[in-house]
């Protein structure tokens, strides 16, 4: 046999192929193609330790096993002779290692060429997929060159071949790899499917130039002993296919963990982060979800009627603290130590990670449940900055809708009726029940250039907002068919601050009922904390010019357009009051085209304007002022706004936007309350503890309420004083804290506060357009008339509580301070006017 063998040196030795060495070698490369695609597609961008990271793995992943594995194994195919182990093929360790790292490295400048992020180029696949294809064929000839024993003979027409069946078969592999991770719709099946081709791209390039490839044995080649560099290219492969499988299988436990995670959160609080590029591309992960971290596991129902939305103090509390991070960023420490002392953590062990809960090891209701709730908040807040990288002054602020989770969109059920409750906001029809399990809130925020591209480097990925909109509302489980619309609204949100301009405005202070109870006002639907509006060509209001709106106090707009009309003159030679009324007449009309509605004609002007903050350019610590001259006018409860333009919004939730402006002097007031209210609940020293050592809850301005109020009221409303105060705007679709009380049960509210006197006083003139209510509420009303500074003698009306009407479920709403915004001097008059 060994003589037989000599002959053949110096000649072309016959050859054949093994079928299942050829099948293993594509099912190596798929393997590896595929791990590579998986890495690529969470590249965020050419910056950051976490994309290099991810960029060196797909260059290992694609040069080292797709191309050097497959290599190696599809050689094993080649069958020299009869098979002798004499004339196997034999590798040079030098080119054996050189062919590893070449191709590595090749395919490492063709991954940075491909670029990372969502808009497609051409040029770059076509670049980026030529290099790949050129690393495929030049591993393999280089890898060739280090076979020891055989000369290889090689056919140019193959030769060629291959590396157009390479190049090809790359550059069509990553143009449908990029363009489908592009539209946000490369699932992992696609990415499967991708890596088909551009294992394909391996496969097919080995086999055509292995077909024209021919093996001239060397001399003296048969006496050489064999090396054992193919023992250990055997054992290499065999370790990297390995490790690329194992890469493959954490990256569908981790998208079955997410997938968990996330219908888990959807039934809980979960604060999200919408943070949007100048270009209004949203932030997202790899995966196309928003940053998003649980506030709380569980709720706390103490009433029927009490439910968490926009209506709720506590929301207003948040929405406020969001405008005004700084705060309560000193205080985050004590937080977290107070709800480890506290009842949400019961259960756990000390140094154990726990999930917060508003209830205790008993499964009760924790009493300081809206302190906890709060604190809750804060830290989710802040945990969601650190997951970002952000300081938690650079998180965002609180955007004005809860939206609810846990359930699939139904097209049987308005997608607009959220825990934003009935609103004409929205669906401008009445109010819808949701059956949302969770709820999401939203912190929106816009950055710049040089901080997209810093969370970009953290790795997180901007996306067009419709790409990835239905893949943020199927895994976070959002309960909206138009999420997209949602998301745009908050980049707007996050855009643009809605203030009034400097100048003369004339307004419509318009509003109604809600059979949830308390009331809405009518708001401009792209700035919902603004009144309808229309600006008038004047800087200020003279006092002549005040004088003159005194004589149309009371009258009604079609009376105000008569009297303008007959005492305007578009000549040159008019008196100022001339034109000034011009000026008003044609303010009204374009008022009145905006609101588009016959409900305006009825409405009554306020002969005496009133101040609101408007925009300052110099950027001076306290904001200017613009006049508002205002008609005032309460719809029935059945009316809906029928201009595209305006909606309704409820009216507790209005007014405490009416704090949150640049600049406001209520920042520091607020702050100094949230440093009253949470210093003595923070301070340990102040904590009393039992004989155990455990803390025990004192009885804070919202650490412990009453005992009266745990069984015949709805709960605080005062998320900042000691007393409670009457509540409105529940919606049907909101969280509920509270535990639920059987329906006949009579609830005596306890003793209004000043800020929500006004609403309260307007409750009680209300008529609520003949519709008939199922439920009272008790107001001590002489505790709000003491304390209102807008009430008239009431000699001989004693200090019983009186009934009053508010619909099937509502309480009359309240504010979080004492301080009084141009609502509440709108309201007065609205109270006056009534009586």
């Amino acid at each position: 046999m060994s003589n037989n063998l000599q002959e053949w040196e110096g000649q072309i030795v016959p050859r054949s192929f093994s079928v299942g060495y050829a099948v293993l070698s594509y099912v190596v490369s798929y393997v590896g193609a595929w791990t590579t695609l998986e890495l690529i597609n969470r590249r965020t961008s050419g910056r950051g330790l976490y994309n290099w990271y991810i960029l060196i793995g797909s260059s290992v992943s694609m040069g080292g096993i797709a191309i050097w594995c497959m290599h190696y194994v599809g050689n094993r195919a080649v069958e020299l002779g009869n098979g002798q182990f004499e004339i196997h093929i034999v590798y040079s360790p030098g080119f054996t290692a050189l062919s590893f790292f070449v191709p590595t490295t090749v395919l490492l400048v063709a991954f940075i060429a491909l670029g990372s992020n969502d808009r497609i180029s051409i040029v770059r696949v076509v670049v980026g997929g030529t290099l790949a294809g050129l690393a495929i064929c030049g591993m393999h000839y280089l890898g060739q060159a280090g076979i020891s024993n055989y000369s290889c003979v090689y056919s140019i027409g193959h030769v060629v071949g291959s590396i157009i069946v390479a190049v090809a078969a790359t550059i069509a592999a990553l143009t449908v790899f990029f363009v489908l991770r592009a539209a946000w719709t490369n699932s992992w099946w696609k990415r499967a499917l991708c890596a088909i081709v551009l294992a394909g791209a391996v496969f097919g390039m080995h086999w055509t130039a292995a077909v024209g490839t021919q093996y001239r044995l060397k001399q003296g080649a048969t006496s050489s002993p064999a090396s054992s560099i193919s023992r250990d290219l055997t054992v290499i492969v065999i370790v990297l296919s390995i490790v690329a499988c194992f890469i493959l299988f954490v990256f569908a436990i981790l998208a079955q963990r997410r997938r968990s995670r996330s219908a888990n959160r959807a039934q809980h609080v979960v604060l999200a982060s919408a943070i949007f590029d100048a270009n209004g591309r949203i932030l997202v992960t790899p995966e196309g979800t928003l940053p998003n971290q649980k506030v709380t596991t569980s709720y706390v129902e103490r009433s029927l009627d009490e439910e968490f939305g926009v209506t709720h103090p506590v929301f207003h509390w948040i929405f406020r603290t969001t405008r005004n991070w700084s705060s309560i960023s000193g205080l985050l420490p004590g937080m977290r130590s107070h709800l480890r002392d506290t009842a949400v953590y019961g259960g756990s062990r000390p140094g154990t990670k726990t999930r917060p809960s508003l209830s205790n090891d008993e499964g009760e209701n924790a009493d300081d449940y809206a302190v906890i709730f709060r604190e809750l908040f804060c830290i989710a807040a802040a945990d969601l900055a650190g997951q970002l990288n952000e300081p938690l002054e650079n998180v965002g602020v609180l955007f004005d809708e809860v939206l609810g989770t846990g359930q699939k969109p139904s097209s049987k059920l308005n997608d607009r009726s959220n825990s934003r409750e009935s609103t004409d906001l929205e669906s401008d029809g009445a109010s819808v029940s949701t059956l949302s399990r969770g709820q999401l809130l939203f912190l929106v925020r816009r950055v710049n250039r040089r901080e997209a591209d810093q969370l970009a480097a953290s790795g997180y990925r901007f996306a067009e907002i419709q790409n990835v909109a239905h893949i943020i509302a199927r895994n976070m489980q959002i309960k909206c068919n138009d999420l997209h619309g949602r998301l745009f609204s908050m980049y707007e949100y996050a855009s643009e601050t809605h203030i009034l301009n400097p100048g003369v405005h004339l307004a419509c202070f318009a509003i109604r009922a809600s059979v949830q109870g308390g009331f809405d006002v009518l708001v401009r639907r792209d700035a919902r904390n603004q009144l309808p509006t229309m600006q008038l060509p004047i800087d200020n209001l003279s006092s002549w010019q005040i004088t003159f709106l005194s004589q149309l106090d009371g009258a009604s707009v079609t009376a105000c357009l008569k009297f303008l009309k007959d005492n305007s003159a578009s000549s040159d030679n008019a008196t100022r009051e001339q034109n000034f009324a011009a000026q008003l007449y044609k303010a009204v009309v374009e008022l009145k085209e905006e609101i588009n509605d016959p409900f305006f004609a009825d409405a009554l002007l306020i002969g005496t304007p009133v101040s609101a903050p408007c925009y300052t350019s110099d950027g001076g610590a306290k904001p200017a002022q613009a006049m508002l001259i205002t008609f005032r006018v309460i719809v029935p409860v059945q009316f809906r706004a029928q201009s595209v333009k305006l909606g309704f919004t409820p009216l507790g939730f209005f007014r405490t936007q009416q704090y949150v402006y640049g600049n406001s002097p209520d920042h520091a007031s607020f702050a100094r309350k949230i440093h009253k209210e949470f210093g003595p609940i923070l301070n340990k020293k102040n904590l009393n503890t039992n004989g155990d050592g455990k803390s025990l809850k004192s009885p804070t301005s919202l650490g412990k309420f009453p005992r009266r109020l745990k069984k015949n009221t709805s709960g605080p409303s005062d998320v900042s004083m000691p007393t409670a105060a009457p509540r409105a705007h529940t919606r049907s679709s909101s969280r509920r804290f509270w535990k639920r009380q059987s329906g006949g049960e009579s609830r005596n509210l306890p003793k209004a506060s000043l800020d929500n006197t006004s609403e309260i006083q307007l409750v009680e003139t209300q008529a609520f357009g003949g519709i008939m209510v199922s439920q009272e509420v008790s107001v001590d009303v002489k505790d709000v008339e003491e304390r209102s500074p807008d009430r008239g003698e009431r000699d001989g009306k004693d200090a019983e509580p009186q009934v009053i009407h508010l619909g099937t479920t509502g309480e009359a709403t309240r504010d979080l301070d004492d301080s009084e915004t141009y609502v509440d001097r709108l309201l007065s008059v609205c109270i006056a006017a009534r009586r």
